[in-house]
């Protein structure tokens, strides 16, 4: 076996690094360096020197391992790339933004868009703990192991008859708020290559520093400043936006808006699509169709003319942007505007190159002289010398691994032969000690341009791969004939076993494309993700299977977050909340009943996506009604009085002006709230006239004593009694009962009346709200039963609802609905 260092050996930046074993020469990684002092490609000349490349297998996405990629690919297009899905589709994205900043910048690029789409079209992606054969005429194997640090980063395993090799590329034991951390089992290499980015250091407590960045934003916002967070597009970016998510739902931060800039929205965008690499929690989310990254706190910045506002704003804000190094993107436009102003705050959260603005920013966080005051801090930013005013942290959180979890992976595996690579000189010495104190080894620590020959004697024993029966099926595997895989796997291999998409449909026997039977995967009830390692799968308990098929119920604070996007603000929802016992979701419309008819389909497809009924409030907004009016009345007419009767849904509205279509206003109107539209009376009916043969009209107290006379003896009698003018002159008296029903229940009694005293007789609209409660509140008394909270009154349905602490019956039931009605003239729910 022989190890050529062609880049980040001894330095970060670079990594690119050949293996020549079983007579095959395999680059693992090609990336670029950032520093513009440094040579930006690995060493190309030792790779031709030593026999080309015959594949290249890719550890993660980030631009330091892949920057380079199509470069070398045009020099050895035969030979196949390999990494995970994830990672082919983060590249992707990382490449064609290079592209873009090549053209913009570079004198010569390193390379163009068809040397980037050329690259892609070699890459064969294979899923992790899934072992491959690069080559046919040698029993080379290949396997990924899932690293943490990004999604679809992947630590590498190289099996030959030589010897075997691990290399950890950028890997993470913890788990972070977007992915699990590292998965990597006992696996016996003869030799390793080992990140040493933080091989000196030990990170400190990662909710710690979690909560130091909320602590920060909530200072940051209650002096009304900006945050401005300069983020890797990958990775660190959806780190953060999840951490102030999660922070503003939990109440530990206040709500503000938060900005998405620059690459990340990209990033973001192939996050969702690519879900079973993410942390159960996330995926299971984008299983059901939840935005995971966006709300009505977060949202991206789709317009770069949209910047120039974000920052003139006066609103407190927070600005997620790359790049996270501040050398260029909206963070470096962003860092200018902000870092003028004491309230601000610039939060570094990860790793700065020496020569980068972030790094030279970062010496400004203890600059204060002896009085306690800042000194004067001046920072490049593109051409521009920046004077820096606002306040500067850092905070730890980082995605590599410190040097406990380094040394714990390499006392884990004990490999003969260790190689310290990807880190500083001074660090990789540091943690070389401290691994030679645990492994009785030889430990290596590189330089860029060597090469190593190593000779392995007796190498390691490797376990044996298990290989799994085949079903020799000449059919595509789809959701129909998906129960039979099921039934298979379940009788020859076991639920227990963790098998990838490859090994499934290696099962299977048909070759077809991996994406396709993930997704059969994971839209059926008879495989399940494993809980860490979402990529792989286990065939499902047959006691399981009936609960996976049932409806899913989703957690509440998802289904609350996808109310937004099901019903929008041209919905008129302006309130949601939950019965948790029940699973029902509350939704709270301006217009009800508008609701009900136009969004029926949504409502459905709401409760499938959710496993949530979900009920609509039944009284209309009253303050909805106003901005309606005023929305639709022009300009020169005023106003004076709008009145919403809800027994008999309409709205009247008595204004000064000219109208030049009123009946178009009116149905205008009726579409937008589903209710009549009276403008200064022009349609009310006034009470009928007694004819020139009535008697004259009583005296106006005698009038009124005659009516408690003739209510006295009577089940009912008005509350409230009024004598007031038509608009034609004509005195009439209005009747004022508990509800306009019960009044009308005495109609015959009403017309005596009118022959008596001579006045007409109108009954009012209005209701006695206080009695009506009142009334439902004795009758629970009265039987001795509880309630959840006072009872709620819809006047618009003539109903009251009360929510029972406890079961009765259905004669109980049925003789309080009864008796409430003769009493109010209204419904009474018991629910």
């Amino acid at each position: 076996m022989k190890l050529f260092f062609c880049g980040g050996a001894g330095g970060v930046g670079a990594s690119c690094y050949l293996v020549k074993i079983d007579g095959k020469n395999i680059l693992m990684d090609c990336g670029i360096r950032l520093s513009s002092s440094k040579d930006t490609l690995p060493d190309f000349r030792l790779i031709q020197e030593n026999g080309g490349i015959d594949a290249i297998v890719v550890s993660h996405a980030h631009t330091d391992h892949t920057g380079a990629l199509p470069a070398i690919s045009r020099q050895y297009p035969n030979a196949l790339i390999y990494m995970t899905h994830m990672s082919k589709a983060l590249t992707r994205v990382l490449l064609y933004d290079s592209l873009k900043i090549m053209e913009r910048e570079a004198e010569i690029p390193i390379y163009a868009e068809n040397h980037v789409r050329e690259m892609l079209d070699r890459t064969v992606c294979y899923s992790p703990n899934f072992s491959f054969k690069p080559f046919n005429d040698t029993d080379i194997g290949v396997t990924f192991y899932s690293a943490g640090h990004i999604a679809g980063a992947a630590s590498i395993y190289i099996t030959g008859s030589k010897g075997t090799l691990f290399y950890s590329g950028d890997f993470s034991g913890f788990r972070q708020n977007s992915i699990e951390g590292a998965s990597i089992p006992k696996l016996r290499p003869d030799v390793a290559l080992f990140e040493s980015t933080y091989g000196d250091k030990l990170h400190a407590n990662r909710e710690i520093e979690e909560q130091r960045l909320i602590d920060s934003v909530n200072e940051a916002i209650d002096r009304k400043g900006k945050v401005l967070i300069p983020a890797f597009a990958l990775g660190r970016a959806q780190e953060i936006i999840l951490i102030l998510k999660k922070a503003i739902n939990k109440k530990r931060l206040s709500k503000c808006p938060i900005y998405v800039d620059g690459m990340v929205k990209d990033i973001c965008r192939v996050y969702k699509l690519y879900p079973n690499y993410l942390r159960r929690d996330l995926t299971k989310k984008v299983f059901r169709g939840t935005e995971i990254f966006y709300d009505d706190n977060v949202v991206p910045v789709e317009k770069p003319e949209l910047r120039k506002e974000i920052a003139e704003s006066k609103t407190p804000s927070v600005i997620i942007a790359s790049s996270g190094m501040l050398t260029g993107g909206p963070s470096q436009w962003y860092a200018e505007q902000i870092s003028q102003d004491e309230k601000n705050l610039i939060a570094i959260t990860g790793y700065q190159d020496e020569e980068s603005p972030g790094r030279n920013l970062m010496k400004f966080i203890e600059s204060i002289n002896d009085d306690g005051e800042k000194l004067n801090r001046t920072i490049k930013l593109g051409e521009r010398e920046i004077n820096v005013k606002c306040e500067v942290g850092k905070y730890g959180l980082s995605a590599h691994a410190d040097k406990v979890e380094i040394l714990n992976l390499a006392n884990n595996l004990y490999p003969r032969r260790i190689f310290l690579v990807h880190g500083n000189p001074e660090v990789i010495h540091v943690l070389g000690k401290e691994i030679q104190k645990d492994i009785n080894g030889q430990i290596y620590v590189p330089l860029n341009g060597e090469q190593h020959e190593i000779s392995i004697r007796k190498p390691r024993k490797q376990r044996c791969k298990k290989v799994y029966p085949c079903m020799g099926r000449k059919d595509i595997l789809n959701q129909e004939n998906i129960e039979e895989l099921w039934n298979f796997v379940e009788t020859n291999i076991g639920t227990s076993v963790a098998l990838s998409i490859e090994d499934l449909g290696g099962i299977w026997g048909y070759q077809q494309d991996t994406e396709e039977i993930k997704d059969v995967l994971n839209n059926s009830p008879y495989f399940e993700p494993d809980r860490r390692r979402m990529f792989l799968y286990h065939a499902v308990e047959k006691s399981e299977i009936e609960k996976l098929s049932a409806p899913k119920v989703m957690e509440v604070n998802e289904m609350l977050g996808l109310v937004d996007q099901f019903f929008g603000p041209e919905s008129g929802l302006y309130k949601k909340g939950a019965r948790f016992d029940e699973k029902i979701a509350l939704l709270y419309f301006n217009f009800p009943d508008i609701a009900r008819a136009r969004y029926n389909d949504k409502i459905t497809e709401f409760e499938a996506n959710t496993g949530w009924q979900v009920e609509i409030n039944q009284n209309i907004n009253t303050s909805a009604i106003d901005e309606v009016v005023y929305s639709l009345f022009p300009s020169n007419m005023i106003i004076s009085k709008i009145s919403y009767m809800p027994q008999t849904r309409k709205v009247k509205i008595t204004a000064e002006g000219e109208l030049d279509n009123g009946k178009k206003l009116s149905n205008q109107f009726k579409e937008i709230t589903g209710l009549d539209l009276v403008i200064n009376d022009e349609d009310e009916i006034e009470p009928a006239l007694l004819s020139e043969q009535n008697k004259k009209q009583m005296e106006q107290n005698q009038a009124l004593r005659y009516i408690d006379e003739v209510f006295s003896t009577l089940p009912h009698r008005p509350y409230k009694k009024s004598v007031k003018v038509a608009s034609s002159g004509v005195k009439y008296i209005e009747l004022t009962f508990i509800s306009k029903t019960i009044g009308e229940k005495y109609s015959d009694v009403i017309n005596e009346v009118e022959q008596e005293t001579g006045y007409p007789i109108a009954v009012s609209d209005s209701c006695n709200q206080i009695e009506i409660i009142n009334i439902a509140k004795r009758l629970m008394n009265e039987k001795g039963i509880a309630s959840k909270k006072n009872p709620s009154i819809f006047l618009d349905i003539m109903s009251v609802q009360v929510v029972l602490a406890q079961d009765i019956d259905d004669s109980m039931r049925e003789e309080m609905v009864s008796r409430f009605s003769e009493m109010t003239g209204l419904n009474l729910e018991l629910k």
